[in-house]
């Protein structure tokens, strides 16, 4: 018997032009993938019981079958310098952003694609996924994403998506490159240069974000699909802690007689084409907890992403 190899996985990405119809895999993004965790056969179930004279367990059914991949990439850009006024380079993992409900736009003058969360329904994928011989057709898929920056470590977006379900089938070896995607670098002094938080220049050691897209498959006659109905981005930011002279935290923090709120940034890389963001306008910092690191004391606050016009509570760009 011959095993499955545990780290010969990868997934390929088509953009869907007509929901759940799968373009075909040459025609897909070979993903720049750190982590792939499958849930293959999934779904609500029901047991098919009998009333018996004896005792005994029951069939268990599923109802609805789907399959939830879990990919984590790094937060990186294209590796395509912008020119400003003519050319801004979408990163390959843009197609899984954008089957998060997130539009995607390329600001020319500001030489940037951006990401922005959307309030109408999006964009679907369809995700291969390759393991060892073996591949998973994955239809009509959307999902949500965390965002994570940490001091010392490398940043990462990870995506939770779900789609239909088709059993897996042995195929023979594709070949595809990763295009359009860098590789990251450490989040540090010399390649994070902006941590910003409600106006402050903190001394950062951690970021990060929750789309928190809730994402619903729904089975019914006549109809399968997966849809992202409500969106409510969270996050936390965890810096050096400021005196109050210098940067009042509970006064931010309190919400018992005011709300405040401010603008949230990071920015992340300082070689064109690989330089990556986050612009937050309104941000609320819900809650705060004391952490030592190093012998120096450093805050964690939660933070609510809320819209300041409507569907521009976060932003992710890459330039």
């Amino acid at each position: 018997m011959t095993p499955l190899l545990t780290r010969k996985k990868a997934a390929v990405v088509c953009l869907e032009t007509t929901y759940g119809v799968a373009p075909p895999i040459e025609q897909g993004v070979l993903m720049l993938v750190t982590e792939l965790t499958p849930t293959p056969y999934q779904g609500n179930t029901v047991e098919r019981t009998r009333m018996r004279p004896e005792m005994g367990g029951f069939a268990q059914i599923n109802t609805g079958p789907n399959t939830q991949l879990q990919l984590t990439v790094p937060w990186s850009g294209s590796g395509t310098a912008p020119v400003i006024g003519t050319s801004a380079t979408a990163p390959a993992l843009g197609l899984l952003l954008r089957a998060c409900q997130m539009q995607e736009v390329e600001d020319l003058d500001a030489g940037e694609v951006t990401y922005t969360r959307a309030s109408e329904e999006g964009d679907s994928v369809t995700i291969y996924y390759l393991h060892d011989g073996q591949q998973q057709r994955i239809k009509g898929v959307r999902g949500t994403v965390t965002g994570a920056g940490q001091s010392a470590g490398l940043p990462t977006l990870s995506f939770t998506m779900t789609g239909l379900y088709e059993r897996p089938t042995a195929v023979a070896p594709i070949t595809l490159t990763v295009e359009n995607q860098a590789d990251e670098v450490p989040v540090n002094f010399q390649n994070t240069s902006t941590f910003t938080v409600l106006g402050y220049e903190a001394i950062g050691q951690n970021l990060n974000f929750d789309l928190a897209n809730t994402v619903t498959y729904r089975n019914l006659p006549n109809y399968e699909g997966v849809h992202i109905t409500d969106s409510q981005p969270t996050g936390q930011v965890a810096f050096q802690a400021p005196r109050i002279a210098e940067f009042d935290v509970y006064q931010k923090v309190e919400s018992h007689e005011v709300v405040t709120t401010g603008a949230v940034s990071f920015e992340h890389g300082t070689v064109p084409g690989n330089i990556v963001g986050l612009r937050a306008p309104k941000v609320q910092l819900a809650g705060m907890s004391e952490q030592d690191s190093d012998g120096i004391t450093h805050y964690q606050c939660d933070a609510r992403f809320l819209p300041l016009d409507g569907d521009d509570e976060l932003v992710l760009y890459f330039k």
